[in-house]
């Protein structure tokens, strides 16, 4: 199967080229400069130069494999803009396929809702209601579902974790720079996680689906107080671990803020991806999860 990747030199789309690799995958990633391709192809990728906010350049070929991966953002002020019209110009470019292209859109837990409690969980029939600055992603989502040129898979990441990034990775930093960690969470905060790997496993089983349209929430560990999470971390490196809640700077924009999702307090489950993809999350545990990131 040949996929093309937006975002593959990412912490998320490095670990799905990857995976897609070693499942036999033939993976072209889209390259912005000469070093994202040579970070593509040391990872056994092909890099196809291109650039998000110049969708022209690259959508027809993305069009022209059997998949596309959009694990790519800008994270600048336009972000929403930018994959707007990226995924619009794919939509387009995919009109004269005999079958229809296989997307898969990366969601995010922030999405969804806040949850009541640990007894209140998340679900792909929860509605959404998504923060100011990722609200784009709704619009995006509704548009490629609509008609028949693409087939679109959605899949929705907890708060992603990885060696070198996600909350593990900079509360581990903070702890050996000063003991001190800031976020814009509280310590009853409850967060949905997710080892990078796993999550890339879950792409790679999205993508063997022959009954391609579907929606995934991917959470490997459903919640976990902020407290707590910092008390794994402190115990691992035997040094204690304070927790400063952040508030929005004055004046910042909603539509910019996306910082704001760490102050959501959820509960995501994964039984629906377990259900029917049959994904089964090997770091399902906070002890291991923090033995194998907090380094």
């Amino acid at each position: 199967m040949d996929v093309f990747v937006t975002g593959g030199t990412g912490g998320i789309g490095s670990a799905v080229v990857r995976h897609l690799i070693e499942e036999g995958c033939q993976v072209i990633g889209l390259a912005r400069s000469g070093s994202s391709s040579e970070k593509l192809r040391a990872l056994g990728a092909s890099a196809y130069p291109g650039d998000l906010r110049h969708p022209e350049t690259w959508v027809e070929r993305a069009a022209a494999c059997d998949a596309v991966v959009h694990t790519g953002a800008t994270f600048s002020d336009d972000m929403g803009k930018v994959d707007r019209i990226a995924m619009l110009e794919l939509k387009k470019a995919a009109r004269h396929r005999r079958q229809p292209l296989k997307i898969i859109y990366t969601g995010g837990i922030w999405l969804f809702p806040q949850t009541s409690d640990s007894d209140d969980f998340l679900s792909e029939k929860t509605p959404f209601a998504p923060l100011p600055a990722f609200r784009f992603m709704t619009e995006t989502i509704k548009t490629l579902s609509a008609g028949t040129d693409v087939s679109l898979s959605v899949i929705h990441p907890a708060l992603v974790c990885g060696p070198d990034f996600g909350p593990i990775a900079e509360m581990t930093a903070a702890l050996k720079s000063g003991g001190k960690f800031e976020t814009r969470a509280n310590g009853q905060t409850l967060w949905p996680l997710v080892e990078v790997t796993d999550l890339a496993r879950l792409y790679g089983l999205v993508l063997k689906q022959n009954r391609f349209r579907m929606s995934v929430i991917g959470s490997g560990i459903s919640d976990i107080s902020v407290d707590h999470l910092a008390a794994h971390i402190s115990a691992r490196h035997g040094k204690h671990l304070d927790i400063i809640t952040q508030q929005a700077p004055d004046g910042q924009n909603p539509d910019l803020d996306w910082a704001a999702g760490y102050a959501l307090s959820q509960s995501a489950g994964n039984t629906h991806a377990r259900r029917i993809l049959g994904w089964a999350p090997e770091h399902a545990t906070i002890e291991d999860l923090v033995v194998t990131l907090s380094r």
